[in-house]
């Protein structure tokens, strides 16, 4: 059964790559406050800025502000990072302090994508934003600077827990992102969160023509109800 759950996140994220994803940014922060009470999403800060969705398990990074810090270490330290990273991650980064630097850019974006990584999700900028756009690599950042976070940040840790939008992401939790913004499921409350966001989000689908049909939320509220009743 421990094996089953391990396996679970990497057939999860198979079914993803193959279809996009299961589980909307949405009903993945509302399963996740139901099932712990706390808030699962980034702050609205942190937005789609290019490709359209990203899905899959976090690996992390933490940068500190550091004015003596070697852009040539830096950067060799997060290609290292990159190209160790399991297929089908998401890489969270943050920044410690002033936000707006570029964290990644261009190149970084052409390797996360050769290594099919699933995204970036930045607490910082990003720079090279048309590339970006061309790859249409899966990118989620505050917004965009043309400074490089390289010589004034060093990393503090990778696979550590950071601070990412406004809430705690731990490496293996799982990352949801598209146009709404971004959500994130404890790695240990994993399955019963994909269970229950797909409930939330399958009874949201099956209210809209309801709606649309009486011109009422109660109205679609009892139809469905009755409909239910009856199965």
């Amino acid at each position: 059964m421990k094996l089953i759950r391990l396996l679970l996140p990497l057939l999860y994220l198979a079914a993803l790559s193959a279809q996009g994803p299961e589980a909307t940014s949405s009903s993945v922060s509302e399963a996740v406050e139901q099932l712990t009470g706390h808030r699962a999403h980034m702050t609205n800060e942190i937005r789609l800025l290019a490709g359209a969705w990203l899905a899959g398990p976090a690996i992390t990074m933490r940068l500190v502000r550091d004015e003596k810090a070697s852009a040539t270490e830096a950067g060799l330290a997060a290609i290292k990072f990159l190209e160790a990273a399991p297929a089908g991650s998401v890489v969270v980064a943050a920044l410690d302090d002033e936000k707006a630097f570029a964290v990644f850019g261009s190149t970084f974006a052409a390797l996360a994508k050769t290594r099919r990584l699933a995204g970036f999700v930045v607490d910082g900028s990003v720079r090279d934003l048309s590339d970006l756009k061309r790859f249409a690599f899966p990118t989620f950042a505050r917004g965009t600077a043309p400074g490089s976070a390289g010589g004034h940040y060093r990393i503090d840790g990778t696979n550590v827990p950071v601070s990412c939008g406004g809430i705690e992401v731990k490496p293996g939790d799982y990352v949801v992102g598209d146009e709404d913004g971004v959500a994130v499921a404890p790695k240990e409350r994993y399955p019963d969160v994909v269970a229950a966001a797909k409930k939330w989000q399958a009874e949201k689908q099956a209210l809209v023509p309801l709606i649309e049909k009486h011109g009422s939320y109660l109205k679609a509220l009892e139809e469905r109800a009755t409909s239910q009743r009856h199965q």
